[in-house]
């Protein structure tokens, strides 16, 4: 399962949905800077990892050699980056003061101003509610709006960086991360400020929006 957007930041239950194995991100909710990537395998993945019948392509994800760190003889695989790890220990602490669930309610309170505050201005969310990922909101670009303009504005402006669309969505949405510490109504009330006068520099009736 990949959980590079969702790990610490939503609900997530390895155990209890019988998942085979979940990487994350640490730069995303975690709020940690990038280098190692947390991963978890269960029994079923080890036995098929374990079991394989041909070496694997890659040196750093053979698996089962990062797995013989582990157990009653220990086997050197790699040097470890341990600037990263102290790092993401640290990411970590600050989650466990915090508390899994109230992080997790954090996101969804937060992501949800954001995403009542955008539909005051007129926009709505690419995909249904009910799959809707509070810690990275997707929202359709309006017709007639340019949204690389949009996202030039609220960097030069604000400070503020969204992302486009990839691929075939390319020029159809914006990505707005609600993630980690950044995850604050203060940043959400400035987003909202800073998106309101991007799309009224396109002409685009923001007059729904209270003041």
């Amino acid at each position: 399962m990949d959980c590079v957007t969702s790990l610490s930041g939503v609900e997530v239950q390895v155990d209890d949905w019988g998942v085979d194995a979940v990487y994350g991100s640490p730069q995303k909710c975690l709020s940690c800077t990038p280098g190692v990537t947390p991963l978890t395998v269960g029994d079923r993945a080890r036995e098929k990892i374990l079991g394989r019948e041909t070496d694997p392509k890659s040196w750093y994800l053979d698996l089962a050699g990062v797995m013989e760190y582990w157990g009653d003889d220990p086997s050197y695989h790699h040097t470890p980056p341990t600037s990263s790890l102290y790092g993401l220990r640290e990411s970590l602490r600050l989650v466990a003061e915090e508390g899994l669930e109230a992080r997790w309610k954090r996101h969804r309170d937060v992501a949800g101003a954001l995403v009542e505050g955008l539909e005051d201005l007129g926009l709505e969310l690419f995909p249904d509610r009910d799959h809707w990922l509070p810690s990275l909101n997707t929202v359709r670009v309006p017709d007639g709006v340019d949204d690389a303009a949009v996202i030039d504005f609220l960097l030069s402006e604000y400070d503020i960086e969204i992302a486009g669309g990839l691929g075939e969505l390319s020029g159809e949405l914006w990505r707005i991360g609600c993630m980690g510490h950044s995850a604050r109504h203060q940043n959400v009330a400035a987003l909202l400020t800073g998106m309101k006068e991007a799309l009224a520099a396109q002409e685009y009736d923001t007059s729904a929006i209270e003041a």
